[in-house]
């Protein structure tokens, strides 16, 4: 589910949709995968991985975009 709900954003980004992802599928994709923050880049499977630069209290939808690798 992650990864279907990480593409919507990346399609709605594309073409200049909403890209504004439902809170409880951000939860629940945070949750998938914070876990995995430490390794995350590591593994090269979202790209740059997260950036570094998104704050601990910035929206949750952010710090998931970040934390795969998008940059909202």
């Amino acid at each position: 589910m992650t990864d279907y709900v990480l593409h919507t954003w990346d399609l709605a980004r594309a073409l200049g949709g909403d890209e504004t992802l439902p809170d409880q599928l951000a939860v629940s994709c945070w949750s998938a995968l914070e876990p995995l923050a430490p390794f995350i880049r590591q593994t090269g499977v979202f790209g740059e991985g997260p950036s570094g630069t998104v704050e601990d209290d910035a929206p949750l939808q952010f710090r998931l975009l970040d934390l795969s690798g998008g940059r909202p």
